[in-house]
């Protein structure tokens, strides 16, 4: 299970609430570290979680979200495009093979390999849209007092 410590700072509804968080060490090791920031401080980032605890805007929060979430996140970010760029390069190789006049098979493996790898992402986005987004949020777990987010903080950090 991935927890974050933060505090909740404004509330969209009465299950839903954003979180201020500190960027902590596993954001060091993340692909979206470099794009994953809110405003001039680029050491905090705002997420979107479920407040099935009733927390209130001011509270510090503990916030996780299971490992098994996260890895098919990061299967559909990741794998998914990488499969696309590899059948788009294999068929752009058969392709450029079979046709004996026609373009360098390299080029057109590179091209087709690009074009595949474009489109995963337009069809990742057209259909997470008709995932529910609350299965994949995070959730408040627990409504904690400084101290404990502190010691917490400090065992994350090290």
């Amino acid at each position: 299970m991935i927890e974050e410590f933060g505090s909740v700072v404004e509330l969209r509804s009465k299950q839903i609430a954003v979180v201020l968080c500190q960027k902590s060490s596993f954001c060091e090791n993340c692909a979206a570290e470099g794009i994953c920031h809110v405003g001039d401080d680029q050491s905090s980032k705002l997420i979107e979680v479920h407040n099935h605890l009733a927390a209130s805007v001011g509270d510090r929060v503990k916030i996780a979200t299971t490992t098994r979430t996260f890895l098919q996140s990061s299967f559909l970010l990741y794998i998914v495009p990488l499969i696309f760029l590899i059948v788009g390069a294999v068929s752009g190789q058969m392709i450029g093979d079979f046709l004996e006049n026609g373009p360098d098979p390299n080029l057109l493996s590179a091209l087709m390999g690009t074009a595949f790898m474009a489109g995963s992402f337009f069809i990742l986005r057209a259909g997470t849209k008709m995932l529910s987004k609350e299965e994949f949020m995070p959730r408040i777990v627990a409504i904690v007092d400084d101290a404990e987010a502190a010691v917490s903080h400090l065992k994350h950090s090290t």
